[in-house]
């Protein structure tokens, strides 16, 4: 996956699978070109360890996305 082809994403929720087997149903708030990765905030995810609060936004390395799939529903 490349950063071009996130920028389609952007304002949108989407399913995000990592390359760690994390799969995160995530807003995707902005897509950095300059550092490749993407600014989310995350809905739900099989590892809710990993995110300390669920007010805040995350950052996700383009290289470790494996799959992108626009959700339709919340």
């Amino acid at each position: 996956m490349n950063i071009s082809e996130l920028k389609q994403y952007e304002d949108k929720i989407a399913v995000l699978t990592l390359s760690d087997g994390e799969i995160t149903k995530a807003k995707i708030l902005f897509v950095d070109s300059e550092y490749e990765d993407i600014v989310v905030d995350v809905i739900s995810t099989n590892r809710p360890e990993t995110y300390r609060r669920s007010d805040s936004s995350y950052i996700v390395r383009v290289v470790d996305l494996l799959f992108v799939e626009e959700s339709t529903a919340m």
